[in-house]
């Protein structure tokens, strides 16, 4: 299921400098690296990462809370 509105998502996005979550998608759908997002509440960093990663290590806070854009829109 395609969760295209997950704040983690959108606030991954703006900080790619997209508009819009499908162009977004659009652009890094086939990508061997995809940006991600630290999923722990009190962290936004972002890095480029593999496009099925669920569990990354964030250099920002330490945790094993990094997760790729394709997963957290549901495309992975």
């Amino acid at each position: 299921m395609f969760n295209l509105a997950h704040p983690k998502l959108v606030t991954l996005v703006e900080s790619e400098g997209y508009a819009e979550v499908a162009d977004f998608l659009e652009d890094h759908a086939m990508g061997s690296v995809v940006p991600a997002i630290c999923m722990a509440p009190d962290c936004d960093h972002t890095a480029d990462l593999e496009p099925d990663q669920r569990a990354g290590f964030c250099e920002a806070c330490g945790r094993a809370s990094m997760k790729s854009g394709l997963v957290i829109a549901g495309m992975i």
